[in-house]
């Protein structure tokens, strides 16, 4: 009888010791919790993930415009696209834009180009964004070297772009 006493209560001990531990499972299904933010958003305010295609399309365009291949960067620019410039200009058209890109680019070469993230939105509105921070090192028509980091947001529809911007900046070495 002392033995089955001591059994039941080994097993007991046993059983307790392993379900005291309990992990907990969290999944991506689980809605995060509702935080309500200090400031909303104007333009929209409900994001969610939107098409890897799209920042296929951008990666392709960065590609090109390295590669100084504005025939190929044409093909992914709507004839309507508008670019909204750093210094707060706005260059609208696709052939405007082209006329940018290869005064500003054509003597410049991009080096060690690095893509630190590319994330597809899309927004309420139904507005599909691609939002790349990217850092290189750019070399001048003069041999000098300068490293830049940027961000660049891209709107897309039915596979163009159609609105971009851009900002770009130095950091201290």
């Amino acid at each position: 009888m002392k033995k089955i006493l001591l059994g039941v209560l080994v097993s007991a001990s046993i059983f307790a010791c392993k379900n005291s531990e309990t992990k907990e499972i969290v999944t991506t299904e689980q809605a995060p919790a509702t935080i309500e933010h200090i400031y909303k958003p104007t333009y929209t305010d409900n994001f969610k993930i939107g098409d890897q295609k799209n920042v296929l399309i951008a990666e392709q365009m960065h590609q090109a415009i390295f590669a100084k291949d504005f025939k190929k960067i044409a093909e992914f620019l709507s004839d309507t696209v508008l670019f909204s410039m750093e210094d707060g200009t706005t260059i609208k058209g696709k052939e405007a834009g082209l006329a940018y890109m290869e005064k500003a680019f054509a003597g410049m070469n991009v080096k060690n180009y690095s893509m630190t993230g590319a994330v597809p939105i899309v927004g309420e509105n139904g507005h599909q964004w691609v939002i790349m921070f990217d850092r290189a090192e750019v070399e001048t028509p003069d041999g000098k070297t300068q490293t830049i980091e940027w961000v660049d947001s891209f709107r897309f529809l039915d596979g163009k772009v159609v609105h971009m911007n851009g900002y770009a900046k130095s950091p201290k070495q």
